[in-house]
């Protein structure tokens, strides 16, 4: 299998990255395994968080280059003539409102494995880790929407530097410029995305969903509707069960219990 799937609890899934002899290098296999482990995760309702992790020394050295004739529009996986892009629907999936998704990096992530961390919405990483914006080191340019979400992420200018001339940067740097959320000790990558799961789970469902829909919005939408639509979505909210369970909870000086209704 070159994607495995693992569930350390009923609420959060695991998704391995499991080609390590080429360094979790992504092909069309691995693109559509995936794909179907994601799919998995998102078919099953109590999961409420997915971890990324990869394999053996790396997180994922990228695109396998050796992988299809880059000049074949009948086959090349990014053809429109190919059927659509299994990479979009990943990257598409990562949009999703009602999960959290959390990239655990050590070792390489290049290319592919970087549109993942930057379409997560957490990433952590071990001291080991190198983030490697390889597009034009090898003739090729982003896709999945990084060049949206980068500059979000770290600014224009630190977006400009790392893409326009394909940076190589460790987790540390990673961190300060806003890639990274956590930087653990080595090995320690994939406990500190779970302890990050944990206290994800401590939220309520349709609220932590309200929020990463509000935050995806405002990407888009002028600063006046946007404050309309957070009135629109914090009212829904007052009217859901979890909200009087908060206030119940407050009263009692307890832990709510959410339901996600």
């Amino acid at each position: 299998m070159l994607v495995q799937y693992e569930q350390p609890n009923q609420h959060v899934a695991l998704i391995r990255l499991n080609r390590p002899e080429k360094m979790n290098a992504f092909s069309t296999g691995l693109e559509r395994d995936l794909l179907t482990a994601l799919q998995r995760a998102c078919g099953d309702e109590e999961v409420r968080v997915v971890v990324f992790a990869g394999g053996g020394k790396a997180f994922s050295g990228g695109w396998d280059l050796a992988e299809s004739d880059l000049t074949d529009p009948e086959h090349h996986p990014l053809s429109g003539r190919a059927g659509r892009h299994t990479w979009l629907e990943v990257m598409r999936t990562l949009r999703r409102p009602d999960k959290i998704f959390i990239a655990a990096v050590h070792g390489w992530a290049a290319g592919q494995g970087v549109e993942l961390c930057v379409l997560s919405d957490l990433v952590v990483c071990d001291e080991t880790a190198r983030f490697y914006f390889a597009e034009t080191r090898v003739g090729f340019a982003m896709t999945s929407g990084t060049a949206k979400m980068l500059p979000v992420l770290v600014g224009m200018a630190n977006a400009r530097k790392l893409a326009l001339l394909g940076q190589t940067i460790d987790g540390r740097e990673a961190h300060r410029i806003g890639l990274v959320v956590e930087v653990s000790a080595e090995g320690e990558h994939e406990a500190a995305a779970l302890r990050l799961a944990d206290e994800a789970l401590k939220g309520a469902p349709l609220a932590i969903a309200a929020q990463k829909l509000l935050l995806d919005a405002g990407l888009a939408m002028p600063l006046e509707a946007l404050q309309d639509f957070e009135v629109q979505v914090s009212f829904r909210l007052t009217h859901t069960e979890d909200h009087q369970e908060a206030k119940r909870a407050f009263a009692a000086k307890r832990r709510p219990s959410f339901k996600g209704r």
